[in-house]
């Protein structure tokens, strides 16, 4: 027997009694739950509880039942360093966090050569955001929109520090929490899509991860088992049991939240929210990666939450006949910590290498690790690049700690992008990937540094060049490629398609005070003033083009209309150091006006 066909026989026999899908024809398995249908509706995980109370109690103590909380709910761990002040030299700013009367603040301010302060403002916690295994950061909330905080609370280290991104740039109160990043740090976010970081009210209908995440929308579950009635086949269709699927599309629901790939790009017309387990991922999101390069062949994966494609990767997986899949090691109801998980994920190693133990003896195992934990050394913790102060485990299973990673890791799974498609499904025909989802794989990756990719982007504007496209992001990119011609007619091709992108209501703030230069820059300072009022409606929180604003009422000599912008600006965001010289100017200019008139 070859080694793949026995690997799979193993799993036949010692794991699909427990852990794979049941013995149910793939028509039956997938495709076929009626609650994966658009318009079945979320009905909450109190009402699974009320049937399911000891599945219930079990997950309530994972880390995923907990993955957002409000902040009067949420205490840190004992021992806590409270208040704790920082100095950022990137800004030259302090933030601080304290608690005040049960609830938690955190805040920014700046002092002066003789110690005095320039300004302060202090925001109280809305929301916590994770379940404190790895740490915690937090959200504030400010007229319906939701920001990051600057500081976060790492468990591993027991440290306040800067929170994960702020170590290259410190955005203090001003990053938006976008509906890609609440999608699956919460059970039900109500974001409101096209609009950056704004929520309705409330910004969260179920806040820790919930069951139906996994299960998908309740509503034709709970009314049947209320009405007591039969079942209309051998397996009921009215809630996705993940066990009945194939490996491949169980692992999607997984991988909607643990596999990050290099880029994710939603699928036209559709977002993070319009994804139902047992339908194929891919249909609302694709996520690509860059083939790795062979330098890195023996390295650990650096990237943030890679679980699925390192699982891929692994012996184990590819001498399973693709059988092994996230729930063979995880049951997501249960979280075993301490010397229960060493056992717990022993027993889910032993349950197919029970005839090969490990060559190292049980004396010399116990040196390395005395709980005798097979992950210790097969699956090591490793740093993540991304977030300080943490660590995650590596899924691929290594055999020994410098296991090169299989050749057809470094190759692209598809020709046509060049990038790794994680979200395809594995030896059938791929679709065609819509020029619309690669512009924006592209555009991500060129940002993060790959100019590999810059003549593949060029190809697809070029496509969308000739055509009447009113994607506000294709018409910005477009817009950009002409400004960097830097000749009059490029300038003036731009803000068309810059005005074009504009009328969309989906342009970025970016796409106003790109707008608002060019007409600047054709002294049409009075369109740039309205261009820029109508980028505020729509990113109040947003302080560049309040700064471009009053810097256009200077130039038009309205010395009134722009210390207005600029105090309602300070108002908004008093750290701006821009607006706080833009203040001075103005004085001044003022004063010199003054002068020149007597």
């Amino acid at each position: 027997m070859n080694t793949t066909s026995r690997a799979a026989t193993l799993f036949a026999t010692v794991i699909l009694p427990c852990w794979a899908p049941a013995q149910t024809t793939s028509a039956a398995r997938e495709g076929t739950y009626r609650n994966a249908a658009p318009g079945v509706h979320y009905m909450g995980s109190k009402i699974c509880a009320g049937c399911h109370p000891n599945v219930a109690a079990s997950y309530s103590n994972t880390a995923m039942a907990h993955s957002i909380t409000t902040g009067e709910n949420f205490t840190l761990p004992v021992g806590t360093q409270m208040p704790f002040t920082i100095f950022d030299r990137e800004t030259g700013d302090y933030f601080d966090v304290a608690s005040h009367d049960g609830a938690l603040f955190q805040g920014q301010y700046a002092l002066d050569s003789n110690g005095k302060q320039i300004f302060r403002q202090t925001w109280k916690i809305g929301y916590v955001i994770g379940s404190g295994d790895s740490g915690v950061g937090f959200l504030i909330q400010r007229d319906g929109y939701l920001f990051e905080a600057p500081l976060s609370y790492y468990a591993q280290s027991k440290l306040w520090s800067f929170s994960p991104g702020y170590e290259l740039h410190n955005y203090a109160f001003r990053r938006p929490v976008v509906a890609e990043c609440t999608g699956c740090h919460s059970g039900r976010p109500q974001p409101v899509y096209g609009v950056s970081g704004l929520y309705s009210n409330p910004p969260f209908l179920e806040q820790g991860v919930g069951c139906e995440n996994c299960h998908g929308p309740g509503e034709l579950h709970v009314n049947d088992r209320r009405a007591a009635r039969p079942l209309t086949g051998k397996f009921d269709d009215t809630i996705v049991n993940p066990v009945r699927l194939s490996g491949w599309m169980s692992d999607n629901i997984c991988m909607k939240c643990h596999q990050g790939g290099d880029v994710r790009v939603e699928q036209p017309g559709k977002h993070d929210q319009d994804f139902r387990p047992g339908t194929p991922l891919e249909n609302v999101i694709e996520i690509f990666k860059v083939p790795p390069p062979r330098r890195d062949s023996t390295s650990q994966n650096p990237v943030l939450l890679e679980h699925y494609y390192s699982m891929i990767l692994s012996k184990c997986y590819r001498a399973s006949s693709e059988a092994l899949r996230c729930t063979t090691c995880h049951d997501p109801h249960i979280q075993p910590s301490g010397v229960k998980a060493a056992s717990y994920y022993r027993d889910r190693c032993m349950s197919c290498h029970y005839n090969h133990p490990c060559k190292l003896d049980a004396r010399e195992r116990g040196k390395i690790d005395p709980l005798d934990n097979c992950a210790g050394c097969h699956m090591p913790k490793r740093s993540i690049v991304t977030i300080g102060h943490a660590a995650l485990t590596e899924h691929r299973i290594l055999v020994s700690p410098n296991e090169p990673l299989p050749e057809d890791a470094f190759s692209s799974t598809d020709s046509d992008s060049g990038l790794v498609r994680l979200t395809a499904r594995p030896g059938k025909p791929k679709k065609l990937i819509p020029d619309i989802v690669l512009f924006q794989a592209y555009s991500r990756l060129i940002h993060d540094g790959h100019e590999e990719f810059r003549p593949r982007i060029d190809e697809v504007l070029t496509r969308f060049s000739r055509t009447t496209s009113n994607d506000a992001r294709v018409l910005s990119a477009l817009a950009r490629r002409e400004v960097q011609k830097n000749r009059p007619e490029a300038f003036e091709l731009a803000a068309g398609y810059l005005a074009r992108a504009v009328k969309t209501g989906n342009a970025q703030g970016k796409d106003f005070l790109l707008l608002a230069d060019l007409d600047s820059r054709a002294n049409k300072h009075a369109d740039a003033i309205d261009v820029l009022r109508a980028g505020q409606r729509l990113n109040p929180y947003l302080p560049n083009l309040a700064e471009s604003l009053a810097a256009e009422y200077m130039k038009l000599g309205d010395y009134a209309a722009s210390t207005d912008v600029i105090q309602h600006g300070l108002e908004l965001f008093p750290d701006d150091k821009v607006l706080r010289k833009l203040k001075n100017d103005v004085q001044a200019a003022a004063i010199d006006g003054l002068n020149g008139s007597h």
